[in-house]
């Protein structure tokens, strides 16, 4: 790990703790709700061992979770890219989250990997999914992600899902997070997990580390 990427992330871990105790208190709106450092830990280690190039991420907040990506993907012989098409995608709703993360890439050093896009992840993700079905075979199937992180809004999960699935390849991974905290979620994640295993052609896994991450494979 680069020492840009481990200054910030400890910064940020730091902040969510304070958070998470209640040393601090923020807005709702400002709180980062970010995973835990073991959770990161644990999707390097899927990450580098899958060789992953092409990474989605739902709900940037303020970037902790796409740092420990950014640092996989590094490791991995990813480089910097210009303009569009970054080996990382990631989407957040709020404006001053999405100003905090920018802040954060740009002190790690790797905005140059990150694309980042503000606004409703629907939305986005159709968009996204259009483009993608309009290339020719190649050209799709290259663009086609390793791995999804589904960290959003959880009334819509389950069509994140449907829609991010179409665009991940065989063999690629989609982790989702609460799915055991907050306990207030765990109803609705039940329903969540039990919908994913009723679909043909993957498996899938409650992982209980941090707040619980659901680890979904594409097997065709």
């Amino acid at each position: 790990m680069t020492a840009r990427i481990s200054e910030i992330l400890a910064s940020l871990e730091e902040q969510s703790n304070r958070e998470r105790s209640g040393e601090v208190r923020v807005v709702p709106e400002n709180e980062m709700l970010a995973i835990t450092s073991d959770t990161g830990l644990f999707f390097k280690i899927i990450l580098n061992a899958m060789q992953a190039k092409r990474i989605l991420e739902i709900g940037t907040s303020v970037g902790y979770s796409t740092l420990w990506f950014a640092d996989a993907l590094l490791q991995n012989g990813v480089t910097e890219t210009k303009g569009t098409n970054k080996p990382i995608m990631t989407i957040e709703k709020s404006e001053s989250k999405v100003r905090r993360a920018t802040k954060n890439f740009n002190e790690a050093g790797v905005s140059d990997i990150i694309e980042l896009l503000q606004g409703r992840a629907k939305d986005i993700l159709y968009k996204l999914l259009e483009n993608l079905e309009g290339l020719d075979y190649d050209k799709r199937k290259a663009s086609l992600f390793d791995f999804v992180f589904l960290d959003a809004d959880k009334e819509n999960l389950t069509e994140y899902f449907e829609l991010v699935l179409r665009m991940l390849r065989p063999g690629g991974i989609i982790a989702t997070d609460n799915m055991l905290y907050p306990y207030d979620y765990r109803p609705r994640m039940l329903q969540y997990s039990n919908f994913i295993r009723s679909k043909p052609h993957l498996q899938s896994v409650t992982v209980p580390i941090g707040n619980g991450e659901e680890i979904t494979i594409k097997l065709s």
